[in-house]
């Protein structure tokens, strides 16, 4: 497919079920730029199958770099081989059919006139918490959208030139809370990115888990006490970084009492999760960022 968009997937210990991503989104772009991030033997065979018979570029590092720095090594290739968009992707990630193409669709048709949007970003689908998954898929015309300050990287179809006016992906975060200072730096240079409703992407948010309390469906991403640290580190580098931002610091208030309540009410492990929690704030006030150590 000639759409003139590199896509960029890091891979790590994803093993088999990268096939659904891949497949999924093969056929929908002009190229696939495989990041891996020193994964596991199953992860490695899956990627070299997949190199004998598609079309695509895989970069192999000798060590786990980080979502940030793997993410920009697939950028730069994009941007050597002047692609007009890059489009990352989540490796547990599954693009319904069409996604790429209703997204330029509403592009082309409804705000290409407008040089601010740079960013196109497709619903999310929790594959672990929507009732109808069947259902949801995406569809051209009728297109319905709306302005937002920042979302995740998976699916994110972004003009490959923001790169160079912007920054690349903030390396020293190494993972989480990258996608939103990328996406916050995108509206500090008064550029615009928008949501696309009718393009759909299953997403996995941590190991997402239902907890029924009081006749309430409660959601828990169930995240590792490693990534407790990073989300915590990195959380409290965004918002020193972009105080200044009401929109943003109101959205994490409330996201960070949310998780802290059902880490301590409703998640396993809840004391080391705390324990890397604090570890995470201690670093970041000693201004040590990069891989835990």
């Amino acid at each position: 497919m000639e759409n003139n968009v590199c896509c960029i997937i890091v891979t790590y210990n994803i093993g088999i079920k990268f096939y659904e991503c891949f497949n999924a989104i093969i056929n929908q772009v002009e190229k696939v730029v495989i990041v891996d991030n020193c994964s596991n033997k199953e992860t490695l065979n899956v990627l070299k199958n997949i190199k004998q018979t598609n079309n695509v570029m895989i970069l192999y590092n000798n060590k786990n770099m980080g979502i940030a720095t793997a993410l920009n090594q697939g950028v730069r290739y994009a941007l050597d081989n002047k692609y007009e968009w890059v489009l990352t992707m989540d490796n547990d990630s599954q693009a319904t059919d069409n996604m790429v193409e209703v997204m330029l669709s509403c592009y082309e048709t409804c705000l290409k006139s407008e040089e601010s949007i740079v960013g196109i970003f497709p619903e999310y689908i929790n594959r672990n918490t929507e009732k109808d998954i069947k259902f949801c898929k995406s569809t051209f015309g009728n297109y319905k959208y709306n302005e937002i300050v920042f979302d995740n990287t998976s699916g994110n179809l972004v003009k490959s030139d923001v790169f160079t006016k912007v920054g690349f992906f903030k390396e020293e975060l190494f993972i989480d809370s990258v996608d939103h200072d990328f996406c916050l730096r995108v509206k500090e240079a008064g550029k615009k990115m928008i949501k696309v409703n009718n393009a759909k992407l299953y997403h996995n948010l941590g190991n997402m888990r239902v907890y029924n309390f009081l006749g309430l469906k409660i959601n828990c991403s169930n995240h590792s006490a490693l990534r407790r640290y990073y989300i915590t580190r990195n959380r409290c580098y965004i918002r020193r970084r972009y105080k200044n931002n009401s929109d943003y610091m109101r959205y994490d208030r409330k996201t960070l009492i949310n998780e802290n309540l059902k880490i301590i009410f409703f998640e396993s492990d809840k004391l080391r999760k705390m324990r890397m929690c604090i570890k995470g704030y201690k670093d970041f006030k000693n201004d040590k960022y990069g891989e835990f150590e």
